[in-house]
């Protein structure tokens, strides 16, 4: 953990990215935007709450705003990563500073962690500056401080997952437009997909396993970073059904009762973990498999055999 924060790749990337006043302007900004919706929410439910009042009542505002504040937060990161990260290897690309860079004693694994990190860093201090305005939630009461992070590890493992993504779009295309447009297709395509699919995949088990008590879960919903989001509000919230969107694809609170037999892809893990345990797993090892091969296609060895390789092709060709 200490040879990553001392990479001197991040460290450069950092010292740039954190002098400028355009990292200061935009936290000060999306810090006021959060609090403008944490006092609208705050005037536009005072009057339910001054006219009703109770401990019900009370708690479920807190889980409403707790709700908005957490889907905004995640909202930034599926957002804002894949734009910073697409950009960190092909923009050295063509600045032509890739091939210097790769000259230096870092290994080709360092430099990309510190591309990923250093692009992700503005993100995630917007995330944890941010954490002070969920406190306003304990005045309503309903979610307790573990909560909290619990929710904010859940935050770092998908913006994990997402800046894999944009690395190796980075890695794989020379361009930088065609790297982020890349990554948005593969993350919104892969949010759908997987949506549509389980949806399907669960239809098509009821349909032949009319007498299952259970819960069925199928293994696309482990690959979905918003399913395990709308899990863990569902389980924080007191279990009932994920907060909409387990409800409308059929998985009803039971999947929320330890004692409920579920079977599918790694239910072993979901008894244990929960979906959004076991979504966190999954995506943290297809994102370490995709910074892996992104070390692996920018290694210079590799490519100087490559190089080499054609030469010789060449210089057989014309003899």
């Amino acid at each position: 953990m200490k040879k990553w924060f001392n990479n001197p790749v991040l460290v450069s990337e950092l010292k740039i990215r954190m002098r400028s006043w355009r990292t200061v302007l935009m936290l000060v900004g999306y810090l006021a935007v959060m609090l403008a919706i944490a006092y609208l929410f705050f005037q536009t439910n005072m009057q339910t709450l001054s006219h009703y009042g109770g401990v019900n009542i009370s708690r479920n505002l807190g889980l409403q705003l707790y709700t908005i504040l957490a889907v905004i937060q995640f909202m930034l990161i599926i957002i804002l990563i894949p734009a910073q990260t697409a950009g960190s290897i092909s923009g050295e690309r063509e600045k032509q500073t890739l091939d210097l860079l790769l000259c230096t004693p870092l290994s080709s694994l360092a430099i990309v962690l510190g591309k990923m990190l250093s692009s992700m860093s503005f993100v995630l201090l917007l995330t944890i500056a941010s954490i002070p305005l969920f406190s306003l939630v304990f005045l309503f009461g309903g979610i307790a401080p573990m909560d909290i992070v619990t929710l904010f590890a859940f935050y770092l493992i998908t913006a994990f997952a997402v800046g894999s993504i944009g690395i190796f779009c980075s890695v794989l295309f020379k361009k930088t437009v065609t790297a982020t447009v890349a990554a948005y297709i593969v993350i919104f395509a892969l949010g759908i997909i997987t949506v549509l699919l389980s949806a399907y995949m669960m239809s098509g088990f009821a349909s032949k396993n009319q007498h299952f008590s259970g819960v069925y879960i199928p293994f696309p919903f482990y690959l979905n970073p918003a399913v395990g989001l709308f899990d863990l509000l569902g389980r924080q919230s007191g279990g009932v059904g994920g907060v909409g969107l387990f409800p409308m694809l059929g998985v009803s609170s039971a999947m929320y009762n330890t004692s409920v037999t579920m079977t599918g892809s790694l239910s072993w893990m979901v008894q244990k973990l929960g979906i959004w345990g076991t979504n966190s797993v999954v995506i943290s090892v297809i994102a370490i498999i995709l910074l892996l091969i992104s070390a692996w296609v920018v290694k210079p060895v590799r490519v100087l055999k490559m190089h080499s390789s054609k030469c010789h092709s060449a210089d057989a060709g014309m003899n």
